[in-house]
């Protein structure tokens, strides 16, 4: 996955791929977009809030705990996780579809 805006890190985009690949991997793409749609317009409140209520925990979860909030905070990477699912799910079922007719 490469990054189509330079304000994206690195890190940011290894975290939406590593959850958009587990989201596929279990089967879940249907109710993890609907989900996504729902809260991607809250995602500047929901960020902060988060940060604000999880503050307590935050510590016990390293860095991955800010990453998570960080990256999921803006709406532009909740899409681009919309984005990324709805194409490993594509390849997925073509790979299926393609294993099928092999045999």
């Amino acid at each position: 996955m490469t990054p189509d805006n330079p304000d994206i890190s690195e890190k940011e985009l290894e975290l939406i791929e590593k959850i958009a690949r587990w989201i596929v991997d279990k089967d879940l793409e249907g109710p993890a977009v609907m989900i996504l749609q729902t809260i991607k317009p809250l995602s500047n409140i929901g960020g902060d809030l988060g940060l604000f209520y999880l503050a307590p925990f935050l510590p016990f979860l390293e860095d991955k705990g800010y990453r998570f909030l960080e990256t999921f905070g803006k709406m532009e990477n909740i899409e681009r996780l919309i984005r990324r699912i709805e194409w490993l799910n594509k390849e997925k079922y073509k790979e299926k579809r393609e294993n099928t007719k092999e045999k």
